[in-house]
């Protein structure tokens, strides 16, 4: 997940989680409250930059943590939110369809090579240049071998 109940409790308080969290106690145990508004948060997330980038992320950046948060706060209120927590939601869901269009960028950090990883990698196209080696399709090597080439 990007983020956790400890992560929610410090960016916006323990109380205000609990309370939270309490305002739905008939719905379902408290805990699986919060897990599930984080897993909703998750999957929203991902439908913004799943094709984008490679899922799971190799690291979370800091900013889609807070960006869970956000949206995690918002599900777990069953009334309507108050304004700023709905304009944190759309602000994240902006941020996300930015992220999306390619007008922004997660800053995601390669461990291994301390590089910022932008995409996710290209394809190879679909067809290559004559004299290349065909590498997918309908026919294997085996049976391209054994066709007449053109010379």
């Amino acid at each position: 997940m990007y983020a956790t109940e400890v992560d929610l409790k410090t960016r916006f308080g323990a109380q205000v989680i609990d309370d939270l969290k309490l305002g739905r106690e008939g719905e379902a145990d408290p805990v699986d409250i919060v897990q599930v508004a984080l897993q909703d948060a998750e999957e929203e997330i991902n439908g913004y930059i799943g094709s984008r980038y490679l899922l799971p992320l190799a690291n979370v950046p800091s900013n889609l943590k807070r960006i869970a948060c956000d949206i995690a706060r918002y599900r777990l209120y069953t009334e309507d939110p108050l304004e700023h927590i709905t304009k944190l939601y759309d602000d994240a869901i902006a941020f996300l369809k930015r992220v999306q269009d390619k007008k922004a960028d997660l800053q995601i950090i390669d461990e291994q090579s301390k590089e910022i990883i932008d995409d996710a990698p290209k394809k190879k196209p679909s067809t290559m240049p004559i004299g290349t080696t065909y590498t997918g399709g309908v026919f294997g090597d085996a049976v391209l071998n054994m066709m007449p080439s053109i010379k």
